[in-house]
């Protein structure tokens, strides 16, 4: 579908969501959200599965309209807390507060969206929604999850990175909600936030068995093929049966590995290294003595 049609299809769903809203909260059929940190490749993911031919795909996160209301974007908006990084359970209480019932009219808007536009399953693609997967889910009770999962010390290290990049731009309102200010401790903050939003993730298929797929970047990122059968079988679609890929051509996780000084792998293992062992990553030890062993050869030849 093109931009102008989803974004035509999109304006009168707002429209008809008002006129209608218990039908359609009745009839949106097999919700499906993609979750996860950022940089785990979901938004790769996304725009493979177009690929999929039975997926009404709703445009847009729409984390300022169905999500977050009040609290996105966190740096335009009058949220009276922190953001989401720097202290998640007390960011997630005030989007409660603020929204009280709206997940019932989110749910009503992507009814209408897809009782427009068609398509078996409804798929919305809202990363940050990890942080309030068990609320929505009592508002969608039918929902599935995929859960887009990348190396917590990759994930947190490039996230961190765009975020400094902000604070040092604009620093007033990070100063204003006590936000950390120097890398180091952004980098901490985000690993634990990575950690946090795993654990959110773990809840929710430990309280609804069978609600939630977990996909390892690692995992497809070199032949992505495999993740949208994976995918498709687990929201019960059939898979393509093609594929023309834009899978990254690089794997960059050493030469990320060996952007970053020893203290902060030290500390990312600290924090991540337990919960990344329990999602099936190798010992981020075994990393990093091969990582210090190759920059002190480095050193010795320089």
């Amino acid at each position: 579908m093109a931009v102008f049609e989803e974004q035509f299809a999109l304006s009168l769903a707002r429209r008809a969501r008002l006129l209608s809203p218990s039908f359609f909260r009745r009839n949106l059929r097999n919700p499906v959200f993609v979750v996860g940190f950022n940089n785990s490749g979901k938004s790769t993911a996304i725009n493979l599965s177009r690929w999929i031919d039975e997926l009404c795909i709703y445009p847009g996160e729409g984390n300022a309209e169905l999500w977050f209301r009040g609290h996105f974007p966190w740096i335009e908006s009058s949220a009276p807390v922190a953001p989401i990084w720097v202290a998640p359970d007390e960011f997630v209480r005030s989007v409660k507060d603020t929204c009280g019932g709206c997940f019932k009219s989110a749910r009503a808007q992507l009814g209408a969206y897809q009782w427009l536009v068609g398509g078996r399953n409804l798929l919305n693609d809202s990363g940050m929604l990890a942080a309030l997967a068990s609320d929505v889910a009592k508002d969608f009770p039918d929902a599935k999850f995929v859960h887009f999962i990348r190396d917590g010390r990759l994930a947190a290290y490039i996230t961190a990175r765009l975020e400094w990049s902000r604070i040092i731009r604009s620093p007033s309102k990070y100063i204003e909600y006590y936000c950390p200010l120097s890398f180091h401790e952004v980098l901490r903050k985000m690993a634990e936030y990575w950690v946090w939003t795993i654990k959110r993730m773990d809840e929710v298929s430990a309280s609804m068995p069978g609600s939630v797929l977990e996909l390892r970047y690692e995992d497809w990122w070199s032949d992505p093929f495999p993740m949208l059968a994976s995918m498709s079988s687990f929201i019960g679609v059939s898979a393509p049966k093609q594929l023309n890929g834009n899978a990254p051509a690089t794997d960059l996780t050493q030469h990320l590995l060996s952007e970053m000084s020893l203290d902060e792998i030290s500390m990312l293992e600290k924090i991540v290294g337990e919960t990344m062992r329990a999602k099936g990553y190798r010992p981020a030890r075994v990393e990093f003595s091969h990582l210090s062993q190759h920059r002190k050869s480095n050193n010795a030849v320089s």
